[in-house]
């Protein structure tokens, strides 16, 4: 198994960048991923404040060997291991949603945490379930470099909680080497990430294992899936689009993949799909990844039996 330090990070996804390892088809690779916003935070003494993030979502990158435009990159998230410092934070005065949620005049509000393997420590009452996910995971697009402030086509700015141990995520190949751009990995966050960088964020460990499968089966947004569920995550400008979105690829997967017509798979996603915003900072996007998803337990082998 190879493993990959945390020596030098980006703040875009390029197809300029130049991978700190390549790896094989197929084989197992451990990550560093830096704190998102650089490596300020040594101690449970310190603080955030905004002059400190070097950010947007500092990533490591890991180019895979016979990746070519038009595959698709097979992510198996095995592992995340937090290291032992988090913080969260925002500065009310450049963050609009917090204005609109609880009317006020705060500067910056942040808190610095302990992790360790029972749990994020709060304050000494209150112990936070260990949930660790990757908040930013994508390849390299074809074209000009993309900030990892955003989620786009090639993945990037999630922070879907889902993106955990257990899942796969299909990400299209768009450059040789596809170019993996992993970081941004939160301890516990909860939905709409909320204040910005809501979630503790941290350091970790990632451990993925990295396949190239020839050609590419998502029609616009991304696929992923794990022992219960298959998912899809879109992100558009505003938060409508991007369910619609998420949505119109889950259907696209339910007919491609389990022979369910359109019209079938949209009216039993009615009953069951379960689908929400993960991040929402705001009305100026593009900031609204969502995602939908269907339990397998009612995806049928392929053989339509719609007799609307």
């Amino acid at each position: 198994m190879r493993y990959v330090t945390r020596d030098v990070t980006y703040n875009t996804m390029d197809k300029n960048h130049p991978p700190a390892a390549t790896v094989v088809s197929g084989e197992t690779v451990q990550i560093q991923t830096e704190l998102n916003g650089g490596s300020w935070l040594q101690s449970p003494e310190d603080r955030w404040e905004p002059a400190k993030s070097q950010g947007p979502n500092l990533c490591t990158v890991v180019a895979v060997e016979d990746a070519h435009p038009g595959d698709t990159l097979k992510v198996e998230i095995l592992d995340v291991k937090p290291e032992g410092l988090g913080y969260t934070g925002f500065a009310g005065w450049r963050t609009p949603l917090s204005r609109q949620i609880w009317p006020n005049d705060w500067d910056v509000v942040t808190k610095t945490v302990t992790i360790d393997t029972e749990g994020v420590n709060w304050s000494p009452r209150l112990k936070l379930p260990l949930k660790p996910m990757i908040g930013t995971l994508g390849t390299a697009p074809d074209g000009e470099a993309l900030s990892n402030y955003y989620a786009y086509h090639t993945g990037g700015n999630m922070d879907v909680q889902e993106m955990c141990p257990g899942t796969t995520i299909y990400l299209p190949v768009c450059v040789e080497g596809a170019l993996l751009h992993v970081g941004d990995v939160h301890a516990i966050m909860g939905d709409g990430e909320i204040p910005h960088g809501g979630g503790i964020e941290c350091r970790s460990t990632v451990t993925l294992r990295l396949t190239v499968e020839k050609g590419y089966r998502a029609k616009e947004w991304l696929r992923a899936e794990n022992e219960e569920y298959i998912m899809t995550i879109a992100n558009e400008i505003k938060m409508k689009d991007s369910f619609c979105g998420a949505a119109r690829e889950l259907i696209a997967w339910m007919r491609d993949g389990y022979g369910f017509t359109p019209q079938e798979a949209y009216l039993l996603l009615g009953q069951v799909m379960e689908a929400r915003c993960t991040m929402l900072h705001g009305d100026d996007g593009p900031f609204s990844p969502y995602i939908c998803k269907i339990a397998k337990k009612y995806l049928r082998p392929a053989g339509p039996d719609w007799e609307g």
